[in-house]
């Protein structure tokens, strides 16, 4: 009997509802840290908007790139991000949410709520071999940012010697496609890994890299397409989002855009969620299904030889 194709896009979701004190505790992390980390830098552009007649009344009363290029160039640079006050909280947050994939892994792949202890227990046990697969996973990118980079350049000579702009747009558009394919397609072969590594308890990850490989190469379909639907209704939401703090929230309206935006951050967690509940469930529903089509081992008989009649002694 041939196993059954493993349809988890509901299930994914399924899982994320009923384990949801991963999302809201992740959500509250990452509120936390974006308030350490954005605090500095609200102080800041205070500071000067507070003295500044011109770029002040262009914020408060819509959106004006101009009057956020005219902050960028002021002396205090209230709007400089890569300074190390300001990058600290990211990257500890990155860090923590490293550590915390072992767990989430745990709970979406088992589908239980753990204690604590169990949750914090499987993300220590995975944390070095996530870190050495994010290792991987940054030279494997590599050859996506040198493609990026030959397409930016293919673009802009476009840009200067043709004679049409639309050939430049065209191009574009067709190199974003083909660098977001391979991006999902890298993004989804290393995800599988961590799902393997944690179902398998393979602590070699190069090999979980190569079980991973083989398994999206014969399945790539069913994997790209479970993860591009998620990545795309996500996409929709976090836009509808987007459009409505446009074009509908007053400028003036600050507690509306906080709440709107902790929704879009909130959307976005959880479509980041729903793709690896998804995975863990698709590779728990594949094992099943290889087992079911396995063919049931039956022991071979072995025939059993009778002796000679000479050679059983005769009584007398």
């Amino acid at each position: 009997m041939a196993g059954k194709k493993p349809k988890t896009l509901g299930t994914g979701a399924g899982i994320v509802w009923r384990r949801q004190r991963v999302l809201w505790w992740i959500f509250i992390v990452t509120l936390f840290f974006s308030f350490l980390g954005t605090r500095r830098p609200v102080e800041r552009v205070g500071q000067v908007l507070n003295h500044s007649l011109g770029a002040t009344p262009r914020l408060v009363h819509g959106f004006d790139l101009s009057a956020i290029a005219e902050l960028g160039e002021q002396p205090e640079a209230p709007l400089e991000i890569f300074n190390t006050g300001t990058m600290v909280f990211p990257i500890v947050f990155a860090i923590f949410m490293l550590f915390a994939t072992g767990g989430v892994l745990a709970v979406y792949y088992r589908d239980e709520t753990l204690k604590a202890g169990e949750f914090f227990g499987a993300s220590g046990r995975h944390f070095w071999r996530f870190f050495r697969l994010l290792i991987y996973f940054a030279i494997a990118s590599i050859p996506i940012l040198i493609l990026i980079s030959i397409a930016s350049g293919v673009y802009n000579h476009l840009d200067e010697v043709s004679t049409s702009p639309l050939t430049a747009v065209y191009f574009f558009v067709a190199a974003a496609v083909v660098i977001l394919f391979v991006a999902m397609s890298v993004r989804v072969w290393f995800d599988m890994a961590q799902v393997i590594a944690y179902a398998e308890e393979e602590t070699r990850m190069h090999k979980a890299l190569r079980i991973a490989a083989g398994l999206v190469w014969h399945n790539f379909g069913s994997l790209f397409w479970l993860y591009f639907r998620i990545s795309l209704l996500g996409c929709l939401g976090f836009g509808l989002g987007f459009y409505l703090w446009m074009a509908w929230l007053r400028p003036e309206s600050t507690v509306a855009a906080f709440f709107l935006g902790q929704m879009m951050i909130l959307l976005w967690i959880a479509t980041r969620l729903w793709q690896r509940a998804s995975e863990a469930a698709w590779y728990r529903e594949h094992e099943a299904s290889e087992i079911e089509s396995a063919p049931a081992f039956s022991p071979i008989p072995v025939p059993v030889m009778a002796g000679p009649a000479s050679a059983t002694p005769e009584m007398n």
